[in-house]
C-alpha cells in the first residue's frame, strides 16, 4: 500500500512540475496597446513660445513581465509624416529633409536593449533609437501600473534635436527651435 502511495504522488508531483510551464506560459506578458487611450507627444518652444505635438500613426509592441525583465522588450516604430503641432507651417517643415525627412525616411523607431527596475513601479529602458537611419543609445525611465490583465504606462526622456539631425541646417544654435525636445509616452494596454 505504502508502495503504490509514494508512485501515486510520484505521478502527482511529475504531472505538476510538467504543468508548471503551461502556467506560466498562460500568464502571457504580451500587451495590446490600446491606440485611443494612449499617445506619443512632443513638447519644445519655436521662437520662444511653447508648443506641443504629437505622432498620429505609430505601433507597439510591448513584453512586460516586472517578474522577468530579462525576456521583457519594447519596440515602438512611429510614423514621422504624421507629427502634428496644430500648426501647418510646422507641420510641413517636420516632414522636410533636415528635420525627419519622411519622405526618405517614414518611420523612427526605438527597440529596447533591456530593461530594469528602478524601485516599485518604476524601470528604465535601454536601447536604440533610430531617426533617419542613424541609431543613437537611449534610456527612457516609465512606470507601470498593472491591474489584472489592464496596464497603464507612462514615461519621458529629453532628446537633443541637434544631436539626432534634426534641423541642423537652418538652427544650429537652437536660437529658434529649443534644443532640447521632450518625448512623452503615455500607453494603456490588455494582456494578449
Amino acid at each position: 500500500m505504502l508502495y503504490h502511495l509514494r508512485t501515486a504522488l510520484s505521478l502527482l508531483s511529475a504531472f505538476v512540475l510538467a504543468l508548471a510551464p503551461v502556467a506560466a506560459q498562460a500568464q502571457s506578458s504580451d500587451w495590446t496597446v490600446n491606440r485611443g487611450a494612449s499617445s506619443i507627444a512632443f513638447s519644445g518652444t519655436h521662437a520662444g513660445s511653447a508648443f506641443k505635438g504629437d505622432f498620429g500613426q505609430w505601433t507597439a509592441r510591448i513584453r512586460f513581465d516586472p517578474r522577468n525583465l530579462a525576456t521583457s522588450r519594447l519596440i515602438v516604430v512611429i510614423d514621422t509624416g504624421t507629427a502634428t503641432t496644430g500648426d501647418r507651417v510646422q507641420e510641413t517643415t517636420l516632414k522636410a529633409g533636415e528635420w525627419f525627412d519622411s519622405g526618405n525616411h517614414r518611420y523612427a523607431n526605438f527597440r529596447s536593449t533591456s530593461i530594469t527596475s528602478r524601485g516599485g513601479n518604476r524601470y528604465s529602458a535601454q536601447g536604440m533609437l533610430e531617426i533617419k537611419g542613424k541609431e543613437t543609445p537611449v534610456t527612457l525611465p516609465f512606470t507601470v501600473t498593472i491591474d489584472g490583465n489592464r496596464a497603464r504606462a507612462s514615461g519621458s526622456l529629453t532628446l537633443d534635436r541637434l544631436a539626432l539631425d534634426l534641423g541642423r541646417q537652418s538652427d544650429p544654435r537652437a536660437q529658434f527651435v529649443s534644443r532640447n525636445i521632450e518625448l512623452a509616452i503615455n500607453i494603456t494596454a490588455t494582456r494578449s
